[in-house]
């Protein structure tokens, strides 16, 4: 068993969850639906600029497609959003004066496996791990949390690694950089042209870069505790399902309910919301007006 980032998070979250996931390999209930729209929008933006290397000049409506018709981006909405997008990122990394030298860097060993979004070196050969982000907006928490981001530690434990596979001098490691690409809650209009709206979504979408510099970084401590809870996961695999610890506060993430919801609710989550009825204001009719003098 290697630990990842987004396992950390899982077994974090909810052990039981993590059990059914990676232990077990227990089948998605039938009413599971993987894909969302923000999912959609992130992976397609991220495979253009993996594609193009983040060179505007690489950038082509064949690039595009492939990208929509990979991820199933069908609406001129989605599409507008991620033609937007990629436009103001790759503005930003135009003025940044930085170079990609490597995209989708795996890194690891036996116990850790991670990818890296990109390696960008500037004009002095300092060279940075790049972790690109899709966000409804700028976290206002974000600057003062960066420096113990457990991915972006995680990855600089492994600058030796990256150093050696990318052809870069380890002692001229710069750190890491946080790129952050807004998204626009906005649509399409009836009467608007296609171009018109892209164009709209450009004004309206923000990118973002924040470095954090190698001496902030404390990787070694961030593994540490990748290790530690590498550990509690290879104790799950001798551990019976029913022994293993549920958070039901971790039931629905991003929206969407736990794959194996059937397994703790007994239901599907589908069915189990059938279950009680929902009512508003307009369906209460009995409460005397007794009920109602503290208004």
């Amino acid at each position: 068993m290697r630990i990842s980032y987004s396992g950390s998070n899982l077994f974090q979250g909810c052990q039981r969850r993590f059990w059914h996931y990676k232990i077990a390999e227990t089948p998605h209930d039938s009413d599971f639906r993987d894909e969302s729209a923000a999912l959609r929008l992130g992976k397609a933006f991220h495979q253009v600029l993996e594609h193009t290397m983040h060179k505007k000049s690489r950038l082509k409506k064949e690039i595009f497609q492939e990208s929509f018709n990979d991820n199933e981006v069908l609406s001129d909405t989605e599409r507008g959003l991620i033609y937007g997008m990629v436009h103001k990122y790759l503005q930003l990394h135009e003025k940044s004066g930085l170079t990609v030298k490597a995209v989708e860097v795996q890194v690891g060993n036996e116990n850790y496996i991670g990818y890296v979004d990109a390696i960008m070196v500037d004009t002095f050969g300092n060279w940075w791990i790049v972790d690109l982000k899709t966000a409804a907006r700028l976290s206002g928490s974000l600057l003062s949390r960066l420096s113990r981001d457990p991915q972006l530690n995680a990855y600089s434990y492994f600058k030796e690694q990256i150093a050696d596979l990318c052809d870069l001098d380890v002692a001229k490691f710069a750190g890491v950089r946080y790129r952050v690409t807004t998204k626009a809650a906005i649509k399409l209009n009836i009467k608007e042209s296609f171009t018109k709206f892209c164009k709209r979504v450009f004004d309206k979408v923000e990118s973002y870069d924040i470095g954090i510099p190698a001496q902030d970084l404390n990787p070694e401590a961030v593994y540490s505790h990748f290790m530690n809870l590498l550990k509690q996961m290879v104790e799950l695999e001798t551990t019976p399902e029913k022994e293993v610890p549920q958070n039901y506060t971790y039931c629905e993430t991003y929206f969407k309910p736990c794959p194996w919801w059937s397994n703790c609710y007994g239901k599907t989550f589908t069915e189990a919301a059938k279950q009680y009825d929902i009512r508003d204001s307009t369906d209460i009719v009995n409460l005397s007006i007794d009920e109602l003098d503290y208004i």
